[in-house]
């Protein structure tokens, strides 16, 4: 692969990837300028691994899966901070004259979805990243497998038995 089109599949990756993975550090550690270090350390990694020549197959599983274990080993290093959840991330939006009904909704969306990822964080850790990674990231049990180091049935299993517990956590159980 030439140094042009190196540089260009990088780019394109950066640019379909780059708020997603964003988002699920930012979710993990709490902290705006900590999740924007992981982010560029993940994308390096990333550079480096289609610089040497590898083949990749499936670069948003590749880039979740580094990303996950920067985040762990983070916390490793960092034991005593917890995960909360994005409140003061979104305190700074402003909006151009809304009509209140807009606004109304838009404030019980953010609030509802605020609520929902924090339970999510309350979920069993082997639920956590799967039911993430499905209804906030939007990616599909064989990805999530694939990221997870599991089959697709099983990240399909822990989906399904996140999605009870969450239901269960936030008395939406039926």
């Amino acid at each position: 692969m030439s140094q042009n089109q190196l540089l260009s599949s990088f780019n394109a990756t950066y640019a379909a990837e780059s708020d997603a993975i964003f988002r699920f550090c930012l979710v993990r550690v709490s902290d705006r300028e900590q999740a924007l270090d992981l982010v560029q350390e993940t994308f390096t990694r990333l550079w480096v691994t289609l610089s040497s020549g590898k083949e990749m197959s499936n670069s948003r599983a590749f880039l979740f899966t580094v990303a996950h274990r920067l985040i762990i080993d983070w916390y490793r290093k960092k034991k005593s901070i917890s995960i909360e959840s994005l409140a003061n991330e979104e305190s700074g939006e402003s909006f151009d004259q809304p009509d209140e009904s807009t606004l109304s909704t838009n404030l019980e969306l953010r609030s509802e979805g605020r609520f929902l990822l924090e339970k999510i964080n309350e979920l069993n850790p082997s639920y956590k990243q799967a039911v993430y990674l499905r209804f906030v990231e939007g990616m599909t049990p064989p990805e999530i497998g694939e990221i997870l180091g599991v089959s697709a049935n099983a990240a399909s299993v822990r989906i399904n038995r996140g999605i009870r517990e969450l239901r269960e956590i936030t008395g939406y159980a039926i």
